[in-house]
C-alpha cells in the first residue's frame, strides 16, 4: 500500500473509533506480502488486540475466498471475544486500482449490553419471547469470527494441544498435513508466523520454510 494511502486509512481508523463512540472497535488490517498486521486500531479495550495481534482465521478465510472481487464489504456478521461478548461485525476491502487487496477495514460493535437491555425489557413486559439476535443483511455471513486469536489457537483448531505437549515428536506426515493445512489458510503471510508455527511445533524456523516449499511444490504439480 502507498504510504499516502496508509496515513489516510490509520486517520480514518482513529476518526471513525472516536466518532463512533467505545462501543465500537475499527481496526485496520495491512496485507503486504508474509506481513499482514494491524496497522491502526481505537477502542481496542473490546478485543484486548493490539498492534501485535495476528489477523484472525475468519479474515483469513476471506482472503482466501477472494470474497473482495464481487464484493466491496460484508456486514452485519456475527462476532465475539475470546470470552464470548457478543459482536456485529462488519469489514470493509481495501483495494488498489488493479483491484488487489491491500487491507482490511473491520467494526465491530459491542451489542452485549444492547441484547441484556432487551432481555430486561421483555421481563418487565411479563414476555417469554426473545428479540432475535441475528441481524438480516444481504452479505451476511453465518460463520462466526472470534477476535484475539492467537497463531496457537489457528494451530490447534488443526492439530490437539496434548499432541503437541506430549513427549512424542509428530511425524513428517503429520508435520507436512499441519503445514499443508496453515498454508491454505495464509498464516505464513501473518508477521511473525514462521517463528511461532516453528516454536509451537518444536522445529526448526528452516524445517518450517522446507515444508512450505514441499507443500508448494506439491500444489504446483
Amino acid at each position: 500500500m502507498k504510504k499516502e494511502n496508509l496515513h489516510f486509512y490509520q486517520s480514518l481508523t482513529h476518526f471513525l473509533g472516536k466518532t463512533l463512540g467505545k462501543n465500537f472497535e475499527v481496526v485496520l488490517h495491512i496485507l503486504e506480502k508474509d506481513n499482514y498486521h494491524i496497522a491502526a486500531i481505537e477502542n481496542s479495550h473490546i478485543s484486548g488486540r493490539s498492534l501485535n495481534s495476528p489477523v484472525t482465521e475468519f479474515a483469513l478465510e476471506l482472503i482466501q475466498d477472494n470474497r473482495h472481487l464481487d464484493k466491496d464489504y460484508v456486514v452485519n456478521y456475527k462476532a465475539q471475544t475470546v470470552n464470548g461478548q457478543a459482536l456485529r461485525g462488519a469489514t470493509f476491502f481495501i483495494k488498489n486500482e488493479d483491484k488487489q487487496l491491500e487491507g482490511l477495514l473491520c467494526i465491530n460493535q459491542d451489542v452485549s449490553k444492547y441484547e441484556q437491555l432487551s432481555k430486561e425489557l421483555l421481563a418487565l413486559a411479563g414476555l417469554t419471547q426473545t428479540c432475535p439476535s441475528e441481524f438480516k443483511e444481504e452479505h451476511l455471513i453465518d460463520t462466526v469470527e472470534v477476535l484475539d486469536e492467537s497463531i496457537e489457537d489457528i494451530v490447534h483448531t488443526i492439530i490437539k494441544p496434548e499432541l503437541l505437549t506430549s513427549n512424542a515428536s509428530l511425524s513428517k506426515e503429520q508435520t507436512l498435513d499441519v503445514i499443508h493445512q496453515l498454508n491454505e489458510k495464509g498464516i505464513f503471510q501473518i508477521k511473525g508466523a514462521v517463528m511461532r508455527v516453528a516454536d509451537i511445533l518444536n522445529i526448526s524456523e528452516p524445517s518450517v520454510y522446507r515444508y512450505i516449499k514441499i507443500v508448494n511444490d506439491k500444489e504446483k504439480g
